[in-house]
């Protein structure tokens, strides 16, 4: 189902702090996109899962920056920032490296 606005919310805002959470739709459509608004003052980063096919709980990777010669599965964010990520799995779990970091919205659109 196509909107025409840059970023049509398909569910209410979620806090993501340092236990993983699902970030899911109440429109019954699957979000194609995610708004991430930083919180906190300095640099944080978040990761991703997919939801687990009986919607039970899931354990997204572990959050940590990367250094030098050492990959890292989290993205970040600079404070205050706000984007909008898609490629993302549908109501999928996210966690974050602090507590409170990130609001997120499931939606769609750039």
């Amino acid at each position: 189902m196509a909107y025409n606005s840059a970023f049509s919310p398909f569910g209410p805002t979620y806090l993501v702090g340092t236990s993983s959470v699902q970030v899911k739709a109440s429109n019954n459509n699957n979000p194609t996109s995610y708004r991430v608004k930083a919180m906190l003052t300095t640099t944080q980063y978040f990761t991703y899962a997919a939801p687990a096919l009986s919607d039970a709980a899931v354990t997204c990777p572990s959050v940590s920056a990367p250094s030098a010669g050492v990959s890292s599965v989290a993205i970040g964010m600079l404070p205050g920032s706000v984007e909008v990520f898609s490629g993302i799995p549908a109501n999928a779990w996210f966690l974050a490296n602090a507590v409170g970091a990130f609001e997120i919205t499931p939606g769609e659109g750039l």
